[in-house]
């Protein structure tokens, strides 16, 4: 009775990680969506609906087909669709005559929470399965610096290609290491790997340029087309603050003496889109102007197409944009995105980006 998961961008390595902490043997790895799979997920899905439904719909086929019987999931209120996305993809699943049952994860509710958690794990009693959670969202916190490190030191890179092997070496010792002593060391591993065999051109003073919108499309480079990378390939350093660690990670979530940044993100909108719509709506307008004030270059920023809480901020980002003298780029992504177009457009928002600061000099 294996067990597995949609693919979730890197948080894919915390998935994988935590269910092996869970004594889960039998983990089915989601592999990397390509174009069947969007097919896939296109075939069976509403018409209307957001790309990113599509595609962890055909993410999900695919594990299935593979063998998985049991598929992690969530449930949650939400003003988005998101929070409602397994429920239909179990009646879509259920139609097409898949034998499989969802392990509902619902953080708003303790009990029915706990009791998949449970059933997620090889005979671990309550604490133990919590125990291994635990292990997850503190791998989750490497996982992320790991991003972090490899589109800060990609751009300046002399021997091109370095820094991204060093992330996979990184991403597989996060999902591999085990015991807490062991795992809470991994923060300076991971920096002395990048310090001391990514060799940088200390010359270069890149630009730099956040990435924000809906989740799924930042988070799942097949989506945005490795819109990261190919930031990284133009010699600017990109970052996203979007991560799972704002769900997962209990421990920084019962910190409130921490002002994480989509509260800051949400307090800074509240001038511009006063009411909470959904998806990332208010965060990525607050992204933007918090990448201003930091001294970023620019931002982009990334929607699926019939995204509406998305769409929403897209109409008011320009707003920002001219009160703020600060560039963004907007984007809309679905399953015929073509990669030309992509790069012809950064390509333009990088030299733009380029100009603007050689007349600040």
């Amino acid at each position: 009775m294996s067990i597995s998961f949609p693919r979730l961008g890197t948080f894919t390595y915390v998935m994988e990680a935590m269910l092996k902490e869970m004594g889960r043997t039998d983990v089915i790895v989601p592999t990397k969506p390509t174009h069947k799979t969007k097919q896939l997920g296109s075939r069976y899905a509403p018409e209307f609906i957001c790309t990113p439904f599509k595609v962890l719909l055909g993410s999900l086929i695919e594990t299935l087909d593979r063998g998985a019987y049991q598929i992690v999931g969530t449930i949650f209120l939400d003003q988005c669709r998101l929070g409602y996305y397994y429920p239909l993809y179990q009646y879509i699943l259920e139609d097409l005559g898949y034998d499989f049952e969802i392990l509902f994860m619902d953080f708003s509710k303790p009990v029915e929470f706990f009791q998949s958690l449970k059933k997620a794990t090889n005979g671990l009693n309550l604490i133990q399965g919590l125990r291994a959670f635990r292990v997850g969202w503190i791998k989750n916190r490497y996982i992320d610096l790991v991003d972090k490190l490899l589109h800060s030191y990609q751009p300046v890179e002399i021997n091109k290609g370095t820094a991204k092997k060093i992330a996979e070496k990184a991403y597989r010792l996060v999902v591999d290491t085990r015991g807490m002593r062991n795992i809470k060391k991994l923060g300076n591993i991971i920096q002395q790997m990048f310090d001391r065999e990514v060799e940088i051109n200390r010359d270069i003073i890149p630009l730099k340029v956040g990435v924000v919108g809906e989740l799924y499309a930042v988070i799942e480079p097949e989506i945005n087309l490795h819109i990261l990378q190919k930031l990284n390939d133009l010699g600017v350093v990109s970052h996203t603050p979007i991560s799972f660690t704002r769900w997962i990670d209990l421990e920084s979530r019962m910190n409130i003496f921490k002002r994480k940044h989509h509260q800051i993100a949400i307090k800074k909108a509240k001038p511009y889109l006063k009411y909470p719509l959904g998806g990332k709506a208010q965060e990525s307008i607050g992204s933007a102007i918090m990448y201003k004030e930091k001294g970023w270059d620019g931002m982009v920023h990334l929607y699926p197409f019939t995204c509406m809480p998305e769409i929403i901020s897209r109409s008011i980002l320009p707003e920002i944009s001219r009160t703020y003298d600060f560039p963004i780029l907007s984007l809309v992504l679905d399953e015929h995105t073509g990669e030309a177009g992509l790069i012809t457009r950064l390509e333009a928002f990088v030299d733009l980006l380029e100009r603007k600061k050689r007349k600040k000099l």
